[in-house]
């Protein structure tokens, strides 16, 4: 049985570890970062599970001047595209599929709930260049490159998608 939540305090834990799981990365911060995350404005915040175990998640907040994302956003940004993109914003921070549940229409599902009843005028978020799985998903939502390539703070090659809600 599939069933699709809101996430509580008491995810964190489940979260981060599926995170860590499916991204094969051991990073003792996540959880903390989830949890301050939680606390911004406009956080939204889903999780999926089957048969009681989390499968996939998916959260955003309202992005804002000074937070450590949006600013990396607006280096990387014109001024135009700042007041396009970023003014009154959903930033989709994280979408987590197990892989061996992805292209079952969990991804899409995830994100399509996301975005309901987000009250913002659009939403932005980031994936590698070469994530064409992903990529493949959010054009298939509606998701339009904003710019590409983006560097933030790293060597790896991310593309900037934004969409109009």
């Amino acid at each position: 049985m599939t069933k699709l939540t809101a996430i509580t305090n008491e995810d964190m834990k489940s979260i981060s570890d599926l995170y860590r799981q499916t991204w094969k990365k051991e990073d003792p911060s996540v959880e903390e970062r989830f949890r301050r995350h939680a606390t911004y404005e406009g956080y939204k915040g889903l999780i999926l599970k089957s048969n009681e175990e989390p499968v996939g998640f998916v959260y955003g907040y309202t992005s804002q001047k000074g937070q450590y994302y949006n600013e990396l956003l607006r280096k990387a940004l014109s001024n135009t595209e700042q007041s396009q993109w970023l003014e009154d914003c959903l930033e989709v921070v994280e979408l987590v599929v197990l892989p061996e549940e992805r292209r079952s229409g969990r991804g899409a599902l995830l994100m399509t709930k996301l975005m309901e009843e987000v009250k913002h005028k659009t939403a932005i978020l980031t994936t590698q260049v070469d994530n064409y799985a992903a990529r493949g998903l959010y054009e298939k939502l509606g998701w339009h490159v904003v710019k590409e390539p983006f560097f933030p703070n790293t060597e790896e090659a991310y593309v900037v998608l934004g969409k109009k809600l």
